[in-house]
């Protein structure tokens, strides 16, 4: 079996490598089966994202992202009363949950890895090998969704079985200004855009999400420009599938984007939500894109 060889950054383990400054590492222990009901990427959720299962292996996500709105479901548990991108807890027996894990009950079925991280994190992107080392095999089928370009290590794997995987990145945005102030810690939009040539090069399905598209802000008014250049990249791409949605607001993250100076007009989330569905979904045509937008707002 693939995934217990040690990947590594100049000579070092990846998951050995130093979280980021301030950033707190600690463990926990997970229950067997690793594949549990997931209400977010589920079909009855809206989002084509899973069957309705969905694989995390760590509370947390170093990428600290302000806008995301995962920390609103870590209200109970490790991550409780921390600050969104300070903290990640790691499994201590994650390889004895693999093999608990009985993979061929979910034969057949698409599980979404990860909803609440990301799982190629430096830390986690071992644990996403042996993951997908022992579920593919097993005829699990995967959405891998991830804004690290680490996955490209794993498109070996993944092109072996490749009818079962789709491998799909998240980009907000192609402004590098921007991006860096919304994404303090991910790799550049272009090089998760490059890693998705990597993957169609090796015959992967690929997919994208672009999200969170946000309203004129002081940091990036044209909107517009900003959401047709994305497309535009995806469309040379020649992605399989690209969905989109608004900023949604959870949690506190309207807060932690106004700490890094991007302060958003809640009230008229509503209508942009409309206004950028309807742009995303002319775009899409323009483009010969297949996709659908997420209304957060009806």
């Amino acid at each position: 079996m693939e995934g217990h060889d040690h990947l590594s950054i100049v000579g070092r383990p990846l998951h050995r490598m130093r979280p980021p400054l301030g950033v707190e590492v600690g463990q926990y222990v997970v229950r067997p089966p690793l594949i549990k009901p997931s209400r977010l990427s589920g079909r009855a959720s809206g989002k084509a994202l899973s069957d309705g299962w969905a694989v995390n292996f760590a509370v947390g996500c170093t990428h600290a992202c302000p806008f995301c709105y995962a920390s609103s479901i870590w209200g109970r548990g490790p991550g409780a009363g921390r600050r969104w991108g300070d903290y990640l807890f790691l499994p201590s027996n994650l390889g004895e949950v693999i093999r608990l894990t009985p993979w061929g009950r979910w034969a057949g079925e698409e599980v979404l890895m990860s909803s609440t991280h990301d799982p190629y994190l430096p830390q986690l992107a071992e644990g996403a090998r042996s993951i997908l080392s022992a579920a593919l095999p097993a005829g699990v089928r995967f959405c891998v969704q991830t804004r690290s370009p680490l996955a490209a290590r794993d498109i070996p794997l993944m092109a072996r079985f490749r009818e079962q995987v789709r491998l799909q990145v998240s980009v907000a945005t192609m402004d590098a200004g921007f991006a860096r102030l919304i994404e303090p810690r991910v790799a550049t939009p272009e090089a998760r855009l490059r890693l998705l040539e990597r993957a169609a090069e090796a015959g992967i399905r690929t997919g994208a999400i672009v999200a969170p598209v946000f309203p004129p802000v002081d940091a990036r008014m044209d909107w517009r420009r900003d959401l047709e250049s994305i497309v535009e990249r995806l469309a040379g791409i020649g992605v399989d599938v690209v969905y989109g949605e608004c900023l949604h607001v959870r949690g506190n993250n309207l807060q932690l984007l106004e700490e890094r100076g991007i302060v958003v007009d809640r009230g008229a989330l509503h209508s942009f939500d409309r206004q950028a569905g309807a742009l995303f979904h002319q775009l899409l045509r323009r483009y010969g894109l297949k996709g659908a937008w997420w209304y957060e707002y009806g």
